[in-house]
Formats: C-alpha cells, sequence, structure tokens
C-alpha cells in the first residue's frame, strides 16, 4: 500500500465556525477543461496515460469534443469527492493514483503544504499531505522563529511598537517593556516568523513612518476614505503605501512634522 493523505485546509466560514464544527458540503473534484491547452487537465504524463490504460482498460485521453461525454473523464469513476476530513488513498490502486493526479491537476487542491504557503494554490480547499515534506516545513519554520526572536531581541523599544502596529494594529508606544514584547510574541505567532523577519529587516526609516501613519489613521489625524488617505480634504495617498511615499519626500517634511506633533 502506498497512501496519500488529502486533507482540508482550515479557513474560518462566513458563519465564524471552521474545522469540525463547520457544516461544510463534501467537494468534488474533476478533470475540467484547459484553457490553455483546450484538454482536459488530467494532471497524467504520456507515460502515465499508457501504464495506467493497460492497467485499467480505460480510455484515458485528455481529448475534448465539445457535447460529447468522454468515456472516462466524465463518469462516476473519475470523479473524486472530498469530505471535510482526512482523506485517504492509496495509489498502489491505479484508480487511486489516478483521482490523485486528477487532484494534483485541480486549483482546489494544493500539491504540498509549502507551495500553499508560499501562495501558489490561493483558490485550495484541500492540501496533499507528505509527512516527509511536514517535518521539513515544521524545522524550517522553526530555524526561522529563532532567527526572528533573536533579532527582536536587539531591536530598540521603540522599533518594537513600531512592528506591532503594523501587524496588530494596535499603538503600544506607551505601554510597559514587558507588555511591548508580549504583544511582539503574539505578532510571531499569529502573522508569522517570516512576515515578522522582513518587516524587521526592512528600511528601519520606513518602518517607522509606516508606524506612524497607522497611528494617525487610528487617532483620526489622518483619515481613510475606501483604501485612500487624507489629511483634512487634501489627498495623500491612494492607499497607505503611496501616503508614506508622499511623506517621505523631502519636499513634504513640514506636513510630516505636523502630524507628528498632533500625534504627540
Amino acid at each position: 500500500m502506498q497512501l496519500v493523505e488529502v486533507r482540508p485546509i482550515e479557513k474560518e466560514r462566513w458563519h465564524g465556525l471552521k474545522g469540525k464544527d463547520a457544516i461544510t458540503r463534501p467537494v468534488v473534484i474533476e478533470a475540467l477543461l484547459s484553457s490553455t491547452t483546450g484538454k482536459l487537465a488530467t494532471g497524467l504524463t504520456p507515460e502515465d496515460r499508457e501504464r495506467l490504460e493497460k492497467e485499467t482498460g480505460y480510455d484515458l485521453s485528455p481529448d475534448y469534443k465539445a457535447g460529447k461525454p468522454h468515456s472516462f473523464w466524465s463518469s462516476p469513476a473519475a470523479f473524486v469527492k472530498l469530505e471535510h476530513k482526512t482523506n485517504i488513498f492509496d495509489i498502489s490502486n491505479p484508480l487511486d493514483e489516478i483521482r490523485v493526479k486528477i487532484m494534483k491537476a485541480s486549483d482546489l487542491v494544493a500539491n504540498s503544504q509549502k507551495e500553499y504557503d508560499e501562495g501558489k494554490f490561493p483558490l485550495a480547499q484541500f492540501v496533499i499531505f507528505d509527512e516527509r515534506e511536514e517535518v521539513e516545513l515544521k524545522a524550517s519554520k522553526a530555524t526561522i522563529k529563532r532567527k526572528v526572536i533573536i533579532e527582536a531581541n536587539s531591536l530598540p523599544l521603540e522599533r518594537k511598537a513600531d512592528v506591532v502596529q503594523i501587524l496588530l494594529g494596535i499603538n503600544v508606544r506607551k505601554q510597559s517593556a514587558d507588555y511591548i514584547e508580549l504583544k511582539l510574541d503574539e505578532a510571531i505567532d499569529k502573522i508569522g516568523p517570516q512576515e515578522v523577519l522582513n518587516l524587521i529587516q526592512r528600511d528601519k526609516a520606513r518602518t517607522s513612518l509606516h508606524a506612524t501613519v497607522l497611528e494617525a489613521i487610528h487617532k483620526n489625524v489622518l483619515r481613510k476614505d475606501g483604501t485612500s488617505v487624507y489629511y483634512m480634504d487634501d489627498q495623500i495617498g491612494f492607499d497607505v503605501e503611496s501616503a508614506i511615499d508622499y511623506l517621505a519626500d523631502k519636499k513634504n517634511q513640514a506636513l510630516k512634522a505636523q502630524i507628528i506633533e498632533k500625534l504627540n
């Protein structure tokens, strides 16, 4: 037996529930028409097809003809029903191997946790689980977390407060050092060590200005209308990043000083 696990990706639903508390219908995966090739996305290589046709006796050609169901790909045998739980497939069974190939060609099933985390499967509802890869991924995350903790500990308290402001959206400038450390740890766990590390390693002046803009929005010194950012009636950016660019410009330093003065 060669078992493959396909696990649901735990996402909070519209009703606020997730995991086993969420009532979720099964998802059916099938080989769909590829707009790129004009053929069915079966996930099979030519070698896979030749071997599996001999083993199953089915026609596994990816050819698509409008209005004419495919003898195999349009049949229930080629439909993969995924329940919202761990689904097990034995790829030593040719039909299960075909089903796993179909899933690997689908946008609804991430080929691995690593690829899902990298944003390669934004529509995925399930992920193919590889225990060896999972161990490597956890080890990698642990390494990054140790690195971010070391770098975070070397930051001045003011920069730690900036990081918390940006990632958690809360102003901790006037809080105790212990409270800021607590919230920084929370950001690492909640947002992820890599995101925190990226922010810590970013240009210090820009990070500080980013935190200032968010604090100013929170305190109504600046206001947002949609994504746009305004100072009084003047638009200073079509989003937060462009507002940071505007205030970083040398010719706008008087306005930046005015905003900081109002915050203080």
